[in-house]
This record gives structure tokens, sequence and C-alpha cells, in this order.
């Protein structure tokens, strides 16, 4: 079964705002993502950030696990 990604509005920006005030680095991040549920890399991690990658829901899930946010935070903000 293909996954498939969100069409939710993702902010790269705010994934790497989120996570640098964590204190964390790309890998980090990633290797926390798998420790809350869902194998990642750290290229996933820059794709997402950087490149308008938008993140399976699992993934998602993950990255508020590992970053104590919530999905509201990881989405563009109306202007």
């Amino acid at each position: 079964m293909a996954r498939t990604t969100l069409s939710l509005p993702f902010s790269g920006s705010a994934l790497r705002a989120l996570r640098e005030r964590a204190g964390l680095t790309q890998k980090a991040l990633a290797d926390a993502c798998r420790e809350a549920g869902y194998g990642t890399s750290r290229g996933n991690i820059a794709k997402l950030e950087t490149q308008g990658s938008r993140p399976v829901p699992p993934l998602l899930r993950a990255l508020t696990e590992a970053l104590s946010c919530k999905v509201d935070d990881l989405l563009e903000q109306a202007k």
C-alpha cells in the first residue's frame, strides 16, 4: 500500500525553527522520530525543511512527539 502525503500546508521553516529551538540537529531529530516509532533519515528531515516535501501522517505524528509540539505548530500560518 502506497503512503499518502498530507495535503495540509506543512511548513518546513516552522519545522526548522522548532528543531533549532529544541537544540537538535537534523540527525538527532531523525533519531528521535525513530524512537517515536517512525524511521526516517537526516536527509529526509532536510528535504522537509528546505525542499517543500510533506510528511506522511506517521512521520508528522513522530515529529510532534519528538519536538513536543502540536500539529498546528508545523503548519503554515494563515496571513
